[in-house]
Formats: C-alpha cells, sequence, structure tokens
C-alpha cells in the first residue's frame, strides 16, 4: 500500500473515532438514569432474572430512589415459571460501589397463575452489590435475596446513533 493511501486510512479511522467518542453520552451523574440488567442462570441453569431500574438522585449525595421490573424467567425444568414483578428501591453510591435495597411493589405477572398477594408473599426482593465501571457505563457485581446468590451485570439503556 503506497504512504499516500495509509494516510488517509489512518485518516479516517481517526475521523471515526472522534465522532463517535462525541456520540457516547456524557453522564452528569455516575448513578442516575436508565439500566438494564440480569443475573447469571440458577435453578439448575434454567432460570434467570433480567430487568430495567432507573435510579433517581435525592438530595442526600449519593443516594437514590429506584423503581424497577424484573423478569424471572425459567424453561422446562422449573416448570416454564415466568414471574413480572415491580419493586421499589433505595441505592447508596460509597466509591464505587454500588447498593441497591429492594422491596416487592406487586407481581404484576405470574405463570402458573397464584393469586397476586399469595405471588407477592412467595417472591423474594432482587437486591445488588455492584461496582461501577470506569466508564461509568457498566456495573458488576452481586444478586442476592434470603436464598440464592448470583452474578449481575447491569449496563446503560442508552440508544445507539446510527
Amino acid at each position: 500500500m503506497k504512504p499516500r493511501g495509509l494516510k488517509r486510512r489512518l485518516a479516517a479511522i481517526f475521523g471515526c473515532a472522534v465522532a463517535l467518542s462525541a456520540a457516547m453520552p456524557a453522564f452528569a451523574d455516575d448513578v442516575a438514569g436508565q439500566w438494564l440488567f440480569d443475573t447469571s442462570k440458577f435453578a439448575g441453569n434454567d432460570c434467570q432474572i433480567v430487568g430495567k431500574i432507573t435510579f433517581m438522585t435525592t438530595p442526600v449525595k449519593n443516594t437514590y430512589t429506584c423503581v424497577f421490573e424484573s423478569e424471572q424467567i425459567c424453561g422446562k425444568l422449573n416448570g416454564d415459571l415466568y414471574i413480572r414483578v415491580r419493586q421499589t428501591c433505595t441505592a447508596q453510591r460509597v466509591g464505587k460501589q454500588v447498593a441497591i435495597q429492594s422491596e416487592v411493589d406487586r407481581v404484576l405477572e405470574r405463570r402458573p397463575y397464584l393469586p397476586p398477594d399469595i405471588a407477592k408473599m412467595n417472591y423474594l426482593a432482587d437486591n445488588f452489590i455492584l461496582q461501577l465501571s470506569a466508564n461509568k457505563a457498566e456495573m458488576n457485581g452481586e444478586h442476592y435475596d434470603e436464598q440464592r446468590s448470583l452474578n449481575a451485570r447491569f449496563w446503560r439503556d442508552v440508544e445507539l446513533i446510527s
């Protein structure tokens, strides 16, 4: 390849990199906003929890209120169990650590069906201890409840610019 052609390609690559970095959102707050999440599989590698969470700032620095919907999705091994839950939570950031304490607000859907009050009593709140990544676009850590501990991953729910 001629040196001149190589320079053009390098200039094009550099220009694309600059354009892509400019398109990345600047997060005014490290945690506030919408995130997606999932956990590692459990119950014989047949179930997983996925969801969407929104963190809102409070007057107290590094303290947030949050609301989220989670879905526990299981396969045939666990009777095709499906539970969609609305939860409220508080989150506290200390350094790069983020702790989320949740409470079940209501069970929105459950298959096989159980009456809502019984379904709510049988669902354990999803709590998390996470570490914020350096780019502030991802958090990794642990999901826990009274029965289990799972790996958890959160990532920013950001629409990509085409």
